[in-house]
């Protein structure tokens, strides 16, 4: 998958992807080919330890000879009591140890997001220690980091004397990675284009007011960034592709630990058991 992302919400976590498979590479991605590529689904549901939510990752599309899908899966299974933190501290060590095995050269992000008992959570794992100016990724390196990271990004307002809570009450916290050129670029302007319609209060364009409004926009990004790299539709140059290609999948988690599956239709979901 091009580019996985998720947004943190008072109304819920909504996490999102597309199908196709890409390996992050030093200064290059590239997609690797694979018969399930325009449908497959990086995006899977983990529950234990008091944790309700969902893993989704971007990069490797190989561990330990499974697609890293079902590996994620295999490991999540293996692990079904420990608490969120030790689960991801885990998960760090087990990819850690792949990939000295096997010497791999690419990236993995993993992203970890839900609810721990009433708590809303961020985490990723990954391998990746930064970026060039160009906005490619640095050399991946053996060993992976887990990073309580919605934490970090809520910090200062937590210091300012804010509690979670209120702090997502009046923001969204938004988390991508993957293919991030130019689609980074291309996710940042459709947010900014929104965020202007929303504050001039448009009338044909209601705000978001629930977690179905907020997963009915997410897919809309990476449905624009496909579109201006359409051989049919779009405005790149013919034979360039941004790495985003496939079906759409959304996923979302609600407050109270329901996991929701989205279609591109509005009003369309189903609750995953």
């Amino acid at each position: 998958m091009g580019i996985l992302a998720l947004d943190v919400s008072r109304f819920g976590v909504v996490m999102s992807a597309d199908s196709q498979p890409v390996e992050l590479l030093d200064r290059r991605n590239r997609v690797t080919p694979t018969r399930a590529r325009m449908t497959r689904n990086p995006i899977i549901v983990r529950r234990g330890g008091g944790f309700k939510g969902l893993i989704g990752f971007v990069g490797r599309e190989r561990i330990a000879g499974r697609p890293s899908q079902d590996w994620l899966r295999m490991f999540s299974a293996h692990h079904p009591d420990e608490p969120l933190a030790a689960f991801c501290g885990n998960l760090a060590d087990h990819l850690s140890r792949q990939w000295r095995r096997q010497r791999w050269r690419s990236g993995l992000w993993v992203f970890i997001s839900g609810y721990e008992g009433s708590e809303a959570r961020f985490w990723y794992v990954c391998n990746v220690e930064g970026m060039y100016d160009d906005g490619t990724y640095r050399k991946p390196g053996p060993t992976f980091n887990a990073v309580n990271d919605l934490e970090i990004k809520l910090a200062p307002e937590l210091n300012e004397g804010r509690t979670k809570e209120q702090t997502l009450r009046i923001q969204m916290i938004q988390f991508r990675n993957g293919v991030l050129v130019p689609s980074a670029g291309i996710f940042d302007a459709f947010t900014a284009i929104r965020n202007g319609i929303y504050a001039k209060q448009i009338p044909e364009f209601p705000p978001i007011r629930s977690l179905g409004d907020l997963a009915f926009y997410d897919p809309q990004r990476l449905e624009f960034t496909k579109r201006l790299h359409s051989p049919k539709y779009g405005i790149a140059a013919e034979g360039t592709s941004p790495g985003i290609d496939g079906a759409v999948h959304v996923i979302a988690v609600t407050p109270s630990g329901e996991i929701r599956d989205y279609s591109k239709q509005r009003g369309k979901e189903t609750l995953v058991p």
